[in-house]
């Protein structure tokens, strides 16, 4: 095709064949690399040479512009004779500036030299003369040009630029003709682009034979058809073999070169005038770029819809689509105006207006493709999907050759995320138009999205070629790389890329991206493996890097990889100085000094080594808690006990809830939980007799009894003794009854405990205590799921989310509920309503994968390289995390069940008595049918789906209601024809991500078996055993595998022998079943395990299935079974024993299912309520399962509807205390004693004139004050419904209720000096402490406030709330006693301490 070459020693040129890989400019000076690009601003001049000549003697700087416009400035001034230099020096006469005060503004300034705008420059190159220069000085100083400039005399003109233009029509004519000659010639449409192309090559290629000094020859040598231009070279060579030879040349190079930019001009001049209608060539040179505009005129959609055709931003994918051919040309000028009306609207989102001026095309011209496909684009956008794909699959058919019918065709796809199909549709459309800039983009966005990075590297090869002035797509090669494990490669890239910068690059603007882009090349050093090379870029490019903490940070690492630990130690110490709470600086220090360990194990020379290193640290960063922490961790014995109690003591006496989560850790350690248990247990009776710590004088506040007593509680939970934690957190909340986290923490001890329904009854009343906070009402629900209160959890739930469609709000908010709602739906047996939970984690997880879809253009194009990188790795990975790997566990046993439990029919007895032939063929014929039947419900869910949302419908056309879920229940889930394919799918996900896991080789095992794919299942067992051989699990698989292969029939096929033979051979590998039986090996595990409840059951379970007689005896295996005391430290409280609730629990469903004993069911779940009496399965005595348990009593209440109550943890006065407390005299006053009527008669009289207010925040004040006070206020809270109460007013309200010192009729009303008066009189405890207040109404505020705030941050000591307890003291005392720094010796002392 195309011009033909008679030799092959040089590659076809680019317009014949894809193009060459851009070359590194950085061997160029910048004016060749100009030169290079003169193209994408070419001339059109008549007097070539003079415009040449038209700046000579100028020598300019640029100053405050940046690439591209930068690159065109300093292309015009280049062709116009000027001189470029970077910086400002003695020779320089002009400065070319942005704007006024730049730094070389400032310095040209006070050297008096001349400052101009850019605008004189482009005036100058677009008029083709010399343009007054005074109307754009910015500054006049010294001559702009210097007065003398040398002339070369041996430059002369041998033919005018009439002459030349005359040759470059006549060549592009003379170059048409012979490509039509040939029998492989372009299409019609291209013939013209592919001849100028060729002429222009052939050109530049005489000027790099004469750059390298050979002749013009060894060119005309190459091609078959030679250009009038490269004929006249030749002969001018020819000529000058007389003269010096070098000299020639050079002169014949610069010759050239101005018969190129004459030979550019006028070619592009020609095609303008073919086209006609007059714009910039270099307009047309550079093209339109999404990328780099953000919004477009008028003028520039017109300029770019004659050069590309469209750009298609979709609202869904924030994409572009472009074509070089013009759209619609082949309409009349008026339908040809409707159809930029449709791109237009499109754009704008104006979906209406563009169907109707698509529907009046389409009138006339009802086959025209591309307007049926931006009519399917539009309709695609208004949720009118079906419609939208039969146009466009018209609209390709009706033009299958139109790159942008296929285009859109895959902007569809893509939008619904069939992202295979969309490739394959960008592919269809490169072939048509391989250069489409947009396309190769779009590409290359999918092909990052699918992974698929040998042809991410090749999209973005090509998309470099195309366009090397672009820095984006430089970027985007060199990660291509990276992404395609060739850092080596990435790194070549960027220093390409670095090469054709200047040296004062980068402006201030852009140093951020650039240190990015430092960065991120050192981190590709460093993956390749070349630190020194690394640290050596680092140092080199220091002065350009901003972001000096990053850089500290590779550098250190850099130094302790190329084994100079002393220089890397010093720069952590650095860092350490920086941010003295960084864990990773402290374990980068350990590495440079030699101690550290992966496994966390010291010998006693590192640990006294390391105990020195920390305790300089510590003296240096007193106030880090990291110094302090890290210690914990490799100390022992007596060290340990001393530095932990170090750690401990100022955090129970500043009130830390999570510092129990710090130390949980610890735990892994073998002595470690004793000590602290023993050193913990010393410090509560120390504070309980002493009010101080052992050993010490200073009288510790009284919520330091409260958080050691916390701290114990889930401590004792820990370790399992949880009738000691129930007795330490009741104490705490006897203690201080208005702190959340008591509740929260009490709560997940009875979770543990095994009562369910009494852990979310202590949920949901934490929650009460503070409706605001969303953390403790995801407990609450969490803890409602568990315990199988679906309709509670669900209303709960949707307390912080908006109005509407609520469950659908959850879903969309990615809240993560589906789990443990599963949960609950399985265990209640409403498989649909489970597996619709369990898949809808996998819809969550698929949508964070959907995500870094934007990421893809917006990352390279703001630089962040590193965080890209890393978020590609993370989704990687993604399918690996916890949650998703028990989603799909959990679904794999849905599909299980369904498949165990199948429902029978006529039609599958019928099928039993057919032959083997038949049963093959009606099996496929019901999967064609299942299929069918798949699409019809497709369709029928999609029709409601859109009537549904026909009423939602915005002035744009859009539709705003969400779509009906026609599946709510998952009914048709689990009508699935065949649930082990649908358990294969998500089987296969965990093999892919979660190959270490033994729950996942478990699984495929159960689903193997049933599918009889015997290998596999083998396949299974084996990881199995190489995993943990000593599982109960896998020695039950290994036993149910061979029993079953065992029992089978002799084989009969080509393939079950050669199964038999494959286990046969791999049998003796196998170490449990060697020279054994597999009684033997089942008698011998339970050698290995006899003191192991799990491992007897397994034992058990796999005897009655070897040998069901044996049932018996298996049974009394079990209940002969011991639950050993674990040991204690001396001084412990409580017993703690071996075996553990879930493992109690397994065991007697085993008892109940697979031995089908009720008996001895009945006596193991007596037996175990002894050791777990919280236990509601086993309903121990202690449960909330108990006729007497409040919690059963409270469940009562609400199934009947009263209201809840949850009486655990309240602490309620007794007759006496209460009267004790109405009578506390305040300021001479006595509380009133009805409160309840105070308080019914202040909400009718403000309730009458209030216009709304928070009911939630009301509530919380409510509760908050019932704590504080001790009274319980549920009857005026059961009796009133508070819903526009406002948070400070029920407080204040509350105040003067019990104080009685205002009327509380008139708080409500405007503030005024006389009620504020009355106010300032009446604020007294409980929520005002102090008994002399300056601001009681602020400080009422600051309370809630507080309270607030202790609870989020989770780290101080609620003071509002112990002021609270203080001032109460204080008054019982008498008005004398003061309230600072108080103490009680006991709890016993303090009237809510009881």
């Amino acid at each position: 095709m195309a011009l033909t070459k008679m030799s092959q020693k040089r590659n076809l040129p680019s317009w014949i064949t894809s193009r060459d890989p851009p070359q590194p400019e950085s061997k160029k000076k910048p004016k060749d690399a100009d030169e290079h690009n003169i193209r994408n601003a070419p001339e059109s001049s008549s007097t070539t040479m003079d415009f040449s000549k038209l700046l000579e003697g100028v020598v300019f700087v640029l100053s405050g512009f940046v690439n591209p416009e930068r690159s065109t400035l300093r292309s015009q001034a280049l062709s116009m004779g000027a001189t470029y230099q970077p910086d400002w020096n003695s020779d320089s006469t002009l400065l070319i500036c942005a704007f006024p005060n730049t730094p070389k503004f400032r310095q040209v300034e006070s050297n008096s030299g001349t400052i101009v705008s850019k605008d004189w420059i482009a005036e100058c190159y677009m008029q083709k003369k010399l343009v007054d220069i005074e109307q754009y000085l910015l500054h006049a100083g010294k001559p702009w040009r210097k007065t003398s400039v040398p002339q070369d005399p041996t430059i002369r003109e041998p033919f005018s630029v009439t002459e030349v233009k005359k040759w470059a029509r006549d060549d592009l004519t003379e170059t048409i003709s012979w490509l039509e000659s040939q029998e492989e010639k372009p299409a019609p449409g291209e013939i013209k682009r592919i001849a100028a192309e060729g002429v222009l090559t052939c050109l530049q290629d005489a000027i790099d034979s004469l750059e390298q000094k050979k002749d013009v020859g060894s060119v005309t040598e190459l091609w078959s058809f030679v250009p009038r231009v490269v004929k006249e070279l030749g002969k001018m060579e020819s000529s000058s073999k007389t003269e010096n030879s070098t000299a020639s040349k050079d002169q014949l190079c610069k010759q050239a070169k101005s018969w190129k930019k004459i030979y550019e001009a006028e070619l592009a001049q020609k095609g303008e005038e073919e086209e006609a209608k007059s714009r910039r060539t270099s307009g047309v040179a550079s093209g339109y770029d999404s990328d780099e505009t953000v919004e477009m005129t008028e003028e520039e959609i017109e300029h770019a819809y004659r050069n590309y055709a469209i750009s298609l931003s979709s609202a869904s994918s924030a994409s572009s689509l472009s074509c070089r051919r013009t759209m619609g040309a082949s309409l009349p000028p008026k339908e040809a105006n409707l159809f930029k009306l449709i791109v237009k609207s499109y754009e704008t989102k104006q979906y209406k207006k563009g169907l109707k001026a698509a529907d009046a095309i389409l009138k006339k011209f009802p086959s025209h493709g591309e307007t049926l496909s931006m009519k399917g684009l539009t309709l695609n956008c208004m949720d009118r999907k079906t419609e939208a794909y039969e146009l466009v699959r018209l609209g390709v058919k009706n033009d299958i050759k139109s790159h942008v019918c296929w285009h859109v065709y895959g902007l569809l796809y893509r939008s619904d995320r069939e992202y295979r199909e969309a490739i394959k549709c960008y592919r269809n459309a490169l072939r048509i138009d391989p250069d489409n800039l947009e396309i190769l983009r779009d590409l290359s966005l999918l092909q990052a999205q699918m992974r698929d990075l040998s042809g991410f590297v090749e999209t973005r090869q090509q998309l470099l070629t195309l366009k090397p002035n672009h820095r984006m797509n430089w970027i985007g090669f060199a990660v291509s790389q990276h992404l395609n494990a060739n850092a080596s490669k990435a790194v070549e890239i960027l220093e390409a890329f670095e090469g054709t910068l200047e040296d004062d690059y980068p402006p201030e603007n852009e140093l951020c991206e650039h240190t990015e882009m430092i960065m991120y090349k050192v981190s590709l050093l460093e993956e390749s493996g070349a630190f020194g090379k690394a640290l050596e870029e680092l140092h080199k490019k220091e002065p350009k890097i901003v972001d000096k903490l990053s850089y500290k940070e590779q550098e250190a690492y850099l130094l302790w990889k190329l084994g100079r630990p002393a220089e890397a130690s010093k720069l952590y110490r650095v860092l350490l100085s920086m941010n003295p709470d960084n864990y990773r600086y402290y374990e980068g220090l350990q590495k440079c000094l030699g101690l550290y360990s992966e496994s966390g194990q010291y010998s006693s020379d590192r640990i006294e080594k390391l105990n020195a290193l920390y305790q300089s640290l510590s003296e240096q960063y007193t106030r880090s808690s990291a110094v302090k922490r890290i210690p914990l961790d490799f100390l022992q014995d007596e060290r340990f006990k001393e530095a932990v109690a170090k750690y401990i003591k100022p955090l129970l006496t500043k009130g830390v809830p999570s510092l129990f989560s710090d130390l949980c850790s610890l735990y892994d350690h073998p002595r470690k939980p004793d000590i602290m248990e023993q050193l913990v247990v010393e410090m509560e009776h120390s504070i309980r007799t002493t009010g101080s710590y052992p050993g010490s004088d200073v009288k510790e506040p009284p919520s330091t009894l409260l958080w050691t007593l916390f701290f114990l509680a889930q401590h004792y939970d820990k370790r399992g003794q949880y009738d000691v934690a129930l007795g330490k957190i009741d104490e705490a909340i006897a203690h201080t009854p208005t702190v959340i986290d008591l509740y929260s923490v009490k709560s997940r001890i009875m979770k543990h405990a095994g009562d369910l329904t009494a852990a979310a009854a202590l949920a949901d009343e934490a929650r009460c205590m503070d409706l605001a906070d969303r953390y403790i009402n995801s407990e609450c629900v969490k803890r409602m799921l568990q315990a199988d209160q679906v309709t509670s959890a669900e209303k709960t739930a949707v307390l912080f989310t908006k109005e509407g469609d609520q469950l659908n709000s959850l879903h969309d908010m990615q809240c993560m509920y589906d789990l443990a709602s599963g949960d609950s739906y399985f265990r209640q047996g409403d498989l649909g309503r489970a597996l619709k939970r369990f898949l809808a984690v996998e819809k969550h997880y698929s949508d964070i994968s959907e995500d870094q879809f934007d990421f893809h253009s917006y990352c390279l194009r703001k630089m962040t390289l590193r965080s890209y990188v890393g978020m590609l790795k993370f989704e990687d990975r993604l399918h690996s995390f916890p949650y998703f790997h028990k989603a799909a566990i959990r679904a794999i046993r849905c599909y299980l069940k369904l498949h165990d439990t199948p429902k029978s029919t006529a039609e599958e007895d019928e099928m039993s008595k057919l032959a083997p032939a038949q049963k093959k063929k009606m099996k496929k014929q019901k999967k064609a049918e299942a299929r069918a039947k798949k699409a019809r419900i497709f369709s029928e869910a999609e029709t409601k789906i859109e009537e549904s949302t026909a009423c939602g419908v915005s002035k744009s056309g859009k539709r705003n209601v969400k779509p009906v879920d026609p599946d709510p229940h998952g009914e048709k889930l689990i009508q699935v024809e065949d649930p082990m394919a649908e358990a294969s799918k998500y089987l296969r996900l965990l093999q892919k991500h979660s190959p270490n896991s033994l729950e996942t080789h478990l699984l495929s095992f159960e689903v193997n078996m049933r599918k009889e794919k015997f290998l596999l299942a083998f396949q299974a067992v084996k990881q199995l055993l190489k995993l943990d051989a000593e599982n109960p699990d896998s020695h039950r698989s290994l036993v149910k595998f061979f029993l079953k292969t065992g029992s089978t029939s002799s084989p009969t096929t080509e393939a079950e022998k050669l199964r038999c033979s494959v286990l046969e051979a791999e049998r003796p590998s196998i170490s449990q079943l060697q020279n054994k039986s597999l009684v033997e090996a089942n008698k011998e595990f339970l050698g290995r395990h006899e003191d192991s409840l799990v491992h007897r059951a397994a034992y058990a379970e796999m005897l009655c299935l070897l040998d069901p007689s044996k049932k018996t005896e298996a049974i009394k295996l079990i209940e002969d079974s011991t639950n050993k005391v674990v040991q204690q430290t001396n001084g412990a409280l409580g017993v703690a024993r071996e075996w553990k609730l879930k493992d109690c629990i397994a065991v007697h469903k085993l008892l109940e299912t697979v031995f089908l004993d009720s008996e001895a069911a009945s006596r193991w779940k007596s037996r175990c309520a002894e050791y777990f009496p919280f236990s509601t399965h086993f309903e121990g005595k202690r449960s909330s399962v108990m006729p007497d348990s409040v919690y059963n009593s409270s469940l009562k209440s609400n199934e009947n509807g009263d209201t809840p109550n949850h009486p655990m943890g309240q602490t309620e006065l007794n007759d006496g205390q209460l009267e004790a407390f109405k009578s506390l005299t305040m300021f001479g006053v006595v509380t009133t004693p009805n409160v309840y009527t105070v308080f019914l008669k202040f909400y009718e009289e403000w309730h009458r004139e209030s216009k709304g207010g928070r009911t939630s925040a009301a509530f919380s004040d409510l509760i908050f004050a019932e704590r504080a006070s001790g009274i319980d206020f549920k009857p005026f809270v059961y009796t009133v419904h508070m819903k526009d109460m406002q948070a400070w007013q029920l407080s204040y309200f509350f105040v003067v209720s019990i104080s009685g010192q205002a009327d509380a009729t008139a708080l409500h009303k405007p503030t005024t000096s006389e009620n504020s008066s009355a106010l300032m009189a009446s604020a007294v405890a409980p929520l005002v402490c102090e008994k002399f207040s300056r601001n009681p109404r602020t400080e009422i505020k600051q309370g809630k406030q507080q309270h607030m705030a202790a609870h989020s941050m989770k780290g101080i000591a609620y003071p509002m709330q112990l002021k609270v307890r203080n001032a109460i003291h204080n008054l019982q005392q008498g008005p004398n006693h003061q309230t600072e720094n108080m103490s009680f010796s006991s709890s016993n002392s303090h009237p809510l301490g009881q």
